[in-house]
């Protein structure tokens, strides 16, 4: 026994002799140090995370080769040397370069790891502002959920069930909820758990599958925390058909406990809302929503219509088919390409009427109303209390957040309309528009960096879209007369939208501020398609100096302008066209009456976005006709609230050509460049 204790202490002192441990302390401390390092840089590159599980395995696979090292050769002043044998004693030089120092420095860079996220917000939960770690504990989103019926029929049922599911977390206050076209284009995603909750920025997710047998459905849902992949809560329903508005309230009911929401009382009973008895009729609804959300065409709004209508005349009191009918009446009414009669009007009233007469404080009725005042009546006060009435019943919902954006704005509310944009596009970052309405309050309010910032992200998440190319490009002039950047901008657009054709009036506009007159020619007679193409001739011919054939054109403009003004005589755009054309051909009194009209019926208190439209287009009436001070007039009030009249626009548009060595303009260039 003795023998085999000195044997044992014979060992020990050789691997000291070696200084074999060490080196294993600093091969250990060093490895961690790396993996600490790899476990916060890894994510900042973006790369993957079994980069750092690589990382480990070698440091892993190294350690016996590194003991292996340290028991034959040492590292000292001299170099590498070979380990000392048993018995032979080393001189100061030969001493190995691991020495208490180096351990002690090793330990404080260990703890430096340990305190920096601590103290500095460090570390891989605080490299990106859309971090699992710091976003809202009570963010969640849902995916869309599996289907797993025997028929692809059914996907609509699968469809229908996520859609519900989101409208009833929508309902509680205390949660953010992602929306359903922000979710959608997850539906058949290969991207782990973590991944979807770093792009859309959320804590939580819920996923889960439906499957249907004839009146049997069975529904398996399972809350996630995207942080710690921990399941929160999971369940597996096997119930009845008639038992999926139970369901639907209990799965809302079970995120809100899990995440720690209290349901208020009326929070409670509007989840317990059964819309109809009726499951036929539930079946139709689900399919009226499916041809809504994914058929975004005159044909799929009219197949919309039609499903709501046949759940309508299974079951007449079923108040939600109603209000959602009268949606989407009024979407067919509003987009002039597609039913603008007064027919399709007096459809969308109706069946507003009845969802008014059966459940008259339920938010989607609230939501059909101010649908029904803002695109059939045009009014946008009326519809402002009830949007904010139905925001009061959905307050996650970004729809009806963005449509108050939108009508804020055009009253000049600017503060209201800037919060909910931005809730709006916070909510449902992924629909298209919401972004482009955030950066256009931004440049409106003349905060052109933060419009940037987010015109760039509608042009990332939406590159086919036109709208967000065309004001881009107009930011980039009015903001620093970049018309360099503003042509690349709408160049990207012709190679990126769906249809270039809507970029054809920025790009003639862009001409005409960049004074390539012969180029603005050019695409008016190749490639604008509009209404409006003897106008935009008569303006680059007046630039170009060819009067004779501006004179023509523009003699065809006002015919022209004039039929359509006796079928539309409160269109405000038409009548501010027709003192341009006049002012060119040097007619003042009709001038200067069509543009106060144009005014008149569209003023800057009656509508926000559109009004210093009308009086830009009168500064360039009176600076034609050679009226200074009365076009300086204008122009000091338009930089003097928000709008996209800029001193940029007055620096670089010929219309103003004759004001150039007024006082007042080379006042208001020095005191505003």
């Amino acid at each position: 026994m003795s023998e085999q204790k000195n044997g044992l202490d014979g060992i020990i002192q050789e691997l000291r002799n070696r200084r074999v441990f060490r080196a294993v302390a600093v091969y250990l401390g060093v490895g961690f140090a790396l993996l600490e390092a790899a476990d916060i840089v890894i994510p900042m590159l973006g790369l993957p995370d079994y980069v750092v599980k690589a990382v480990f395995g070698l440091l892993i696979a190294g350690f016996p080769v590194a003991a292996a090292l340290a028991w034959s050769f040492q590292f000292t002043s001299d170099g590498l040397r070979r380990s000392p044998q048993s018995g032979e004693k080393q001189t100061a030089k030969e001493k190995p370069l691991t020495s208490n120092v180096i351990i002690i420095v090793l330990l404080g860079v260990l703890l430096g790891f340990q305190v920096y996220p601590t103290l500095f917000g460090g570390g891989p939960e605080s490299t990106s502002d859309s971090s699992v770690s710091q976003l809202d504990e009570k963010s969640v989103a849902v995916l869309p959920f599996t289907n797993f019926s025997s028929s692809e029929e059914d996907a609509y049922f699968a469809d229908g069930i996520h859609d519900d599911i989101l409208t009833q977390l929508s309902k509680i206050r205390d949660l953010r909820v992602i929306s359903r076209t922000t979710m959608i284009k997850y539906k058949k995603t290969e991207k782990s758990i973590q991944e979807i909750a770093k792009e859309i920025g959320v804590a939580n997710l819920l996923e889960g599958s439906v499957r249907r047998a004839g009146d049997q459905v069975r529904i398996v849902a399972q809350l996630i925390n995207a942080k710690t992949d921990e399941h929160l809560w999971a369940e597996t329903y096997d119930r009845a058909y008639a038992d999926i508005f139970s369901i639907q309230s209990d799965v809302a009911k079970k995120i809100a406990g899990a995440l720690k929401s209290a349901l208020s009382p009326e929070e409670k009973a509007d989840l317990d809302e059964i819309p109809t008895t009726n499951m036929q009729a539930y079946d139709l609804f689900l399919k009226g929503n499916y041809y809504w959300h994914t058929k975004t065409t005159k044909e799929g709004n009219m197949k919309a219509v039609a499903m709501y209508e046949e759940a309508i005349n299974l079951d007449s009191g079923f108040g939600l088919a109603y209000a959602r009918q009268s949606i989407v009446h009024s979407v067919l009414y509003q987009a002039g390409a597609w039913d603008p009669t007064p027919e399709r009007k007096a459809q969308a009233k109706k069946s507003l009427d009845m969802a008014l007469a059966l459940i008259p404080e339920h938010p989607e009725t609230h939501f059909a109303h101010g649908i029904y005042y803002n695109w059939c009546l045009n009014d946008r006060e009326s519809a402002i209390i009830e949007f904010a009435q139905a925001a009061e019943g959905q307050p996650q919902n970004g729809e009806i957040a963005n449509h108050l954006g939108q009508l804020y704005a055009e009253t000049g509310n600017w503060t209201k309309a800037g919060n909910f944009l931005i809730k709006a596009f916070e909510l449902d970052p992924e629909v298209i528009g919401h972004a482009a309405w955030v950066a256009g309050y931004y440049s409106f309010n003349r905060d052109y960096e933060q419009a940037e910032k987010y015109y760039r992200i509608a042009i990332q998440t939406f590159p086919e879209n036109h709208l967000s190319y065309r004001f881009y490009s107009r930011l980039r002039r009015i903001a620093y007369g970049d018309l360099e950047g503003s042509l690349q901008i709408l160049n990207d657009g012709i190679l990126n939208v769906n249809q270039p054709r809507f970029l054809v009036r920025e790009r003639i506009s862009h001409a005409l501020t960049a004074r390539d007159f012969e180029s603005a020619l050019k695409i008016i007679e190749e490639d604008y398609e509009g209404d409006f193409t003897a106008f935009h001739k008569g303006i680059a011919l007046y630039n170009l100096g060819d009067l004779d054939e501006m004179s023509t054109e523009l003699e065809l403009s006002l015919s022209n302008l004039n039929a359509r003004i006796d079928e539309r005589p409160d269109d405000a755009y038409l009548q501010s066209r027709l003192g341009v054309a006049n002012a060119l051909l040097g007619r003042k009194d009709v001038a200067i009456t069509a543009g106060k009209l144009g005014i008149e019926l569209e003023p800057v208190s009656k509508n926000a976005l559109n009004g210093p439209d009308h009086l830009e287009l009168m500064a360039h009436i009176y600076s034609l006709l050679g009226e200074a001070d009365l076009a300086f007039d204008i122009i000091e009030e338009l930089l003097s609230f928000p709008n996209d009249f800029t001193i940029w626009s007055l620096k670089l548009h010929p219309a103003f050509d004759s004001l150039r060595d007024h006082p007042r303009y080379k006042k208001l260039v020095r005191e505003l460049s």
